[in-house]
């Protein structure tokens, strides 16, 4: 289990060499030497999972809210690409396979 502190805001260490950077648009995960490891998360506690676990959680949001609609979209997408990392490519295909079935039903009701 990786143990993370806190450098200073919107910096966190965490003890195998990565740091855990706030962005503008979530929580950017950078290996020991400053490149990009993982990220953009939506939150510091989805950050901290992924470090430790190597995966993002999905949660529940409170879809009334715009917030909570753009929090969710980002989780799911960070869940997709952790699973595509992780070897999994399985949820991302789904999803893809997904849409396109859906496009192709709009594409035959509407007539185009």
């Amino acid at each position: 289990m990786a143990k993370v502190t806190r450098i200073q805001a919107g910096r966190y260490a965490v003890d195998d060499g990565r740091c855990i950077i706030k962005n503008n648009s979530g929580w950017l995960i950078v290996d020991a030497n400053g490149a990009h490891d993982f990220g953009p998360v939506p939150t510091l506690a989805a950050a901290k999972e992924y470090v430790e676990s190597g995966t993002v959680p999905l949660r529940q949001h409170n879809f009334s809210t715009s917030h909570g609609r753009r929090q969710s979209k980002k989780e799911f997408n960070a869940y997709l690409a952790s699973e595509a990392k992780n070897g999994n490519p399985m949820p991302a295909i789904l999803w893809v396979i997904v849409l396109c079935i859906i496009c192709g039903i709009v594409v035959a009701v509407r007539g185009y």
